[in-house]
């Protein structure tokens, strides 16, 4: 079947190296390899496209009379940054449907399968004027979201613009969960709710244990142990805590005997975590890489002994971290907060161990114990890899989204079939 892609998010280049982009072009790609003809339409490119993905990516951005009314609310001084892109994503959502006419009459896409964007209108009327199936994928709630984090003008217009938009959608897949709970509590009915986590490139980490010497040594690692951490530098990723973590094995073992902390990413809390690691008196023992193209992430990947996912307590934490899936693949042993959907995908002491969200003890016990126990510590990670490669591929979740549309179309022939008995 032919699907376009709707990505509205002006934060999600296509392009770029966020977990939001890989995960646009890894769903895409499955879905390609299922036999699909998918393409992408977005606000924000990212630039050139990575080797070896060569889906069409067709790139709509704000058109300049939308530009010139945004950039006079952003130079008001009795409006605020919020309100100026809020105003954007609705001028935007409400011009793109009609802009996709010419490109829509080309592809004749049997559906529409949309990355939900906040105020993002344009793929439940596209699919309403073209009358084909809209599947939503949810991957955050973002109207509270944009509330608590960034702040928001019109709140209860992007309330009442997401209620309408849930409502609508033909199928709406949620990426945990908690999130599921969520879009029911708007008043989308259950049944119309599915469940997909995030997934992985299985053949992108299938080599990870066998150039993990090499890694090792193009990063500079030597022998020591190297405990990682794959993810944005934000707050509630519990970076901090891994730090500490790190640094109280230090303290026990001494400087010469402790692990060292590769982190991999970029953020805004890189220059507090720095911060972090000299307090503790552990820099010289910790690693910021910064931003990395996701084609060196499974070589980064393979250089960690342990790799770890420290997410502090959250409430309704929703997330499905992409970097697990990774990790997995990869067989590597994980320690992770046991917390949401992770509960869910990691099995404590079968395929990684789990531990209390934001406890540095225990999180430094757990590495300290599979650090002294290499055994142990491969057999996890040996079964992490056999659960994503069952579980965790692409593949699996690009079969769920056709599953869908088929079940969409079959319901509309049904209806039609009634329509027309009468």
């Amino acid at each position: 079947m032919n699907i376009a892609y709707l990505s509205t998010d002006f934060g999600i280049p296509v392009h770029g190296n966020k977990g939001a982009s890989i995960h646009v072009r890894e769903l895409s790609s499955a879905l390609v390899a299922e036999g699909h003809h998918v393409e992408i339409v977005t606000c924000r490119a990212g630039g050139e496209a990575a080797a070896g993905f060569d889906i069409p990516v067709h790139e709509f951005p704000l058109a300049k009379p939308e530009r010139l009314l945004v950039g006079a609310i952003q130079d008001d001084p009795y409006a605020s940054e919020p309100m100026a892109k809020e105003v954007r994503s609705m001028l935007y959502a409400s011009t793109l449907r009609y802009r996709l006419r010419e490109l829509m009459d080309t592809l004749r896409p049997d559906a529409i399968y949309e990355r939900y964007a906040l105020l993002g209108t344009t793929g439940v009327d596209l699919a309403k004027d073209l009358a084909i199936p809209h599947i939503l994928e949810v991957n955050s709630p973002l109207s509270g979201e944009q509330a608590r984090h960034r702040g928001s003008a019109l709140a209860q217009t992007i309330r009442a613009v997401e209620r309408r938009v849930l409502g609508a959608a033909d199928q709406v897949i949620a990426v945990s969960e908690p999130l599921k709970h969520w879009i029911v509590e708007t008043g989308v009915d259950p049944d119309r709710v599915t469940v997909v986590p995030n997934g992985v490139n299985i053949e992108r980490f299938a080599d990870a244990a066998s150039t993990a010497v090499d890694s090792r040594a193009r990063l500079g690692f030597g022998d020591r142990p190297v405990i990682g951490f794959v993810g944005t530098l934000k707050g509630w990723h519990g970076t901090a805590t891994l730090i500490r973590a790190v640094a109280l094995m230090a303290r026990e073992r001494g400087l010469d005997h402790a692990p060292h902390l590769l982190i991999v990413g970029d953020g805004p809390q890189r220059g507090r975590l720095a911060q972090v690691a000299a307090e503790e008196g552990i820099d010289s023992l910790t690693t910021f890489t910064g931003m990395i193209a996701h084609e060196e992430m499974a070589a980064h990947i393979a250089a960690m002994d342990i790799a770890v996912a420290p997410y502090d307590e959250t409430p309704d934490f929703y997330f499905s971290p992409l970097k697990l899936f990774e990790y997995m693949a990869a067989g590597r042993p994980i320690v992770a907060a046991g917390i949401g959907q992770i509960e869910d995908c990691v099995r404590h002491d079968e395929t990684g161990l789990l531990y209390p969200p934001g406890d540095v003890d225990a999180l430094a016990h757990c590495l300290a114990d599979l650090l002294d126990d290499p055994a142990r510590a491969e057999s996890l990670g040996r079964a992490a890899r056999e659960e994503a490669r069952a579980n965790r591929g692409w593949a699996h979740n690009a079969r769920l989204v056709t599953e869908l549309v088929e079940h969409e179309q079959a319901r509309r022939r049904r209806g039609a079939l009634r329509q027309g008995s009468r």
